[in-house]
């Protein structure tokens, strides 16, 4: 079973991004899924996760049924995808971990703020 990742393609930026990574781990052959929640909900079942987690945060679910959730996906899907590798070992390290997750909440929630304004949801 591959990585599945998943993510909210009803918001543009979401969407983009993860688009941009399922397309470069497609042509590396990496192993990795990308799942529009938007466009398949039964993927949140299977995942344990709620429509709002996801709207919120990528997700990631391993093989041994493990799901991350926020920067720690985020990096699941980096090391799985050329030529973004180098950014899932930096931020592994402090500090740059502390920042990646602290940048990426900040993030997501000015994501979840700009959606809802525009009544993606």
């Amino acid at each position: 079973m591959p990585i599945e990742v998943l993510y909210n393609g009803v918001c543009p930026v979401c969407g983009a991004g993860a688009c941009d990574l399922e397309r470069r781990a497609a042509a590396a052959r990496a192993g990795v899924m990308f799942t529009d929640v938007a466009m398949h909900p039964e993927a949140l079942t299977r995942a344990g996760v709620t429509l709002d987690g996801v709207r919120l945060k990528l997700h990631a679910l391993l093989p041994d049924g493990q799901v991350l959730r926020g920067m720690p996906a985020v990096a699941v899907a980096w090391a799985a995808t050329p030529p973004y590798r180098w950014l899932e070992r930096l931020f592994q390290a402090w500090p740059f971990s502390w920042l990646g997750a602290a940048g990426y909440h900040l993030t997501a929630h000015i994501l979840w703020a700009w959606n809802r304004a525009f009544r993606r949801w």
